[in-house]
């Protein structure tokens, strides 16, 4: 059954690995039965800074130009949606909480712009990276965060749904510690973008084991609607990244293979496939969980 609506799963696309995956025939939902792995362990130093980690990034320290690039985007959207201290009851000092925050470039962009920030992140190195920055971040799966008294103006979830063995869940948490009025802000890969479909089972997203579900603009909506959130804006993200990332990117997805330290210029591009969709929602009731198609 699928866990954002309900519906019965069909057979769905074929993917890298030759693993077995599900659409739901409702929502397009698509999953497969992914192993058990811990993620904290998935997500180490190696995910972030190795050329030897068949996962995860060459040097992701040196593409935070780019990451900085890309969070002003996304933040400049996000405060335009807030329309601040409109119904959000935001005053001087907005307050935003990032699940799946990294190293913490997006927060420490927010931060600079006048917002209150803190967030969780599961990795380790993430974490502790995010700290030496000065910023709040419990180092936690979100399945193992608790709503507090706390409440915020925002959450911001980027490229992050798709590792989450429990996205329910992780929506249900959001709206648990966001005011009425609040906002919800998500990127993730569309599954019925025209990228996918043409790449089929070399698409780029379909990065297993990491990537647990692939989502569509509907399944989201979906998703947002049974936790109280009207979707507001719908946008293809794109994001600025230096063409050395597209060269690693390309070898790492398609050639299969490692490349050098820094191959490739370091100027920034903006990248994208139209195959990345954002999501901006409103909370406009409790965000009390319902059950699936209900």
């Amino acid at each position: 059954m699928c866990v954002v609506c309900g519906g019965a799963p069909g057979v769905g696309p074929r993917l890298p690995t030759g693993a077995a995956s599900r659409r739901c025939i409702r929502c397009g939902l698509v999953w497969w039965d992914w192993p058990e792995f811990e993620p904290a362990a998935l997500y180490d130093r190696d995910y972030f800074q190795s050329t030897q980690h068949a996962k995860g990034y060459d040097d992701y320290a040196a593409l935070e130009p780019g990451v900085r690039r890309t969070a002003r985007l996304r933040l400049g959207r996000l405060e335009r949606c807030v329309r601040l201290g409109s119904e959000s009851g935001a005053g001087d000092k907005r307050r935003l909480f990032e699940i799946g925050c990294g190293t913490g470039v997006f927060l420490d962009e927010a931060r600079a712009a006048g917002w209150e920030v803190c967030g969780a992140e599961v990795s380790a190195y993430g974490a502790a990276q995010a700290a030496q920055r000065g910023l709040r971040v419990e180092r936690a799966a979100i399945e193992e965060l608790r709503p507090t008294s706390e409440k915020f103006d925002c959450v911001a979830m980027w490229d992050v749904i798709e590792h989450l063995r429990d996205p329910d869940g992780a929506i249900a948490f959001a709206a648990s510690i966001l005011r009425p009025g609040g906002w919800m802000a998500l990127s993730t890969g569309d599954v019925d973008s025209l990228a996918a479909r043409v790449s089929g089972s070399r698409w780029h997203l379909y990065n297993l084991p990491e990537h647990l579900f692939f989502f569509t603009v509907r399944s989201l909506r979906a998703l947002l609607a049974r936790h109280g959130f009207e979707t507001k804006l719908v946008v293809r993200e794109w994001q600025w990244v230096p063409a050395s990332y597209l060269v690693e990117r390309l070898s790492k997805t398609l050639l299969r293979r490692q490349t050098r330290p820094g191959a490739g210029p370091r100027w920034l591009l903006p990248a994208t496939l139209f195959d990345i969709v954002g999501l901006y929602g409103q909370l406009r009731e409790a965000g009390a969980a319902r059950e699936p198609g209900r």
